[in-house]
């Protein structure tokens, strides 16, 4: 059975006068879930998981927990030994107050444990300082940086449009 005309093996090609991916990045990350806290993607193809932190602020314990919860669900199907992980957190609100702490100290393996690689994105000098303490704290590493292109040559794989 032949593709009909503009057909690119599945990818919605785009419309006039749309914006078009830049060369040498990779078009493949769809969207996994849309949760309250974070925005999950994955692309299949590049063997890369993509968790975005929303703006949104944390309130209560019960919230990381809930959070955690669902992510741990559409990791599971997941074989994260073969994948990479990159964690955006450059839209996540500033917090290293103790009890806050304590609790995602927790909950934050059931998204960040047992990637090949993992990779974070943050805002502020303060924010990659953070998540590089979780890293020693869990002994593990994590890349960090403001720049994404930095991330996915860490990676290993191309750059994606986030």
């Amino acid at each position: 059975m032949q593709s009909p005309p503009g057909d690119r093996g599945g990818r919605e090609s785009s419309p006039p006068g749309a914006p078009r991916t830049p060369p040498g990045t990779c078009d493949l990350l769809v969207l996994l879930a849309e949760l309250r806290h974070y925005t999950l993607k994955i692309d299949r193809r590049c063997n890369l998981f993509f968790a975005q932190r929303k703006p949104v602020p944390f309130t209560s314990p019960a919230e990381i927990e809930t959070c955690f919860g669902e992510i741990e669900t559409y990791l599971a199907p997941i074989p994260r030994k073969r994948y990479v992980l990159l964690v955006d957190t450059r839209s996540a609100p500033l917090r290293n107050d103790p009890g806050f702490e304590a609790l995602l100290e927790t909950h934050r393996g059931k998204l960040l444990f047992g990637f090949a690689k993992n990779a974070a994105l943050a805002r502020t000098a303060a924010g990659r300082l953070q998540i590089e303490r979780f890293a020693r704290t869990d002994s593990r590493r994590v890349f960090v940086t403001r720049e994404p292109a930095e991330a996915f040559e860490f990676l290993g794989i191309p750059k994606h449009e986030l």
